[in-house]
């Protein structure tokens, strides 16, 4: 059975969110199922027609009660994102031609916002500008002048903090927290690196990772 690869039209499609879709790896369910999160879900994960998956997956941003519930019903479909659900979610809530997911309630929850910040970037300025909050609670920005790598407006660090509690690893999940924190009291990069901790506080705790 041949793979249909839509990394560069689903790219261009929804402002820069990759997703790799895989023929091979949708499965039908045996019933439908009566959960209109699920229901909204297996439906962008079965659809062919890029524009359609997108649309379907707004659907299902809106209608999933919580992240947790969203991640669930993707967990039933796994290969169809390339990313995990957490950084789907965030990308499509910092996506301004997405108004009405960038007012879903989804982009409320903290580890939402861990990884957009404080707000969306604006139209007319700069997209890699990240406002995050420190471990005593101010709002620290962030830009690519300060020498941090970003990945389409999000900082790596904290992209690479997503993906370590989307794959549960723990372990590494603390070790990197620690790190932050430590490089939280040195002079130069303590703000960057307590913004960076805080997050990787809030999406441990999401996920089930003891810190």
């Amino acid at each position: 059975m041949q793979s249909f690869s839509i990394a560069r039209r689903w790219s261009f499609a929804v402002a820069a969110l990759v997703l790799t879709v895989s023929a091979c790896t949708a499965e039908t369910p045996s019933a439908a199922p009566t959960d209109p999160c699920q229901r909204r879900v297996d439906a962008a994960a079965l659809a062919i027609d890029i524009d359609e998956t997108v649309e379907l997956l707004d659907i299902a941003m809106e209608i999933c009660d919580s992240l947790t519930k969203f991640e669930t019903a993707f967990a039933q479909h796994p290969g169809v994102l390339g990313y995990s659900p957490l950084e789907v979610v965030a990308r499509r809530c910092r996506t301004h031609s997405a108004q009405r997911t960038s007012n879903a309630p989804l982009c409320e929850e903290a580890p939402v916002i861990a990884l957009t910040g404080l707000q969306p970037p604006d139209d007319n300025g700069d997209p890699a500008v990240f406002t995050g909050i420190a471990l005593d609670g101010r709002a620290i920005d962030i830009t690519e002048d300060s020498g941090i790598e970003f990945d389409r407006g999000i900082p790596a660090d904290l992209i690479t903090i997503a993906n370590l509690a989307a794959s549960r690893d723990c372990e590494t999940l603390v070790e990197s927290a620690e790190i932050w924190r430590v490089l939280a009291s040195t002079e130069g990069e303590g703000d960057t690196a307590s913004t960076f901790a805080h997050a990787a506080d809030v999406i441990a705790d999401h996920v089930g990772c003891n810190l």
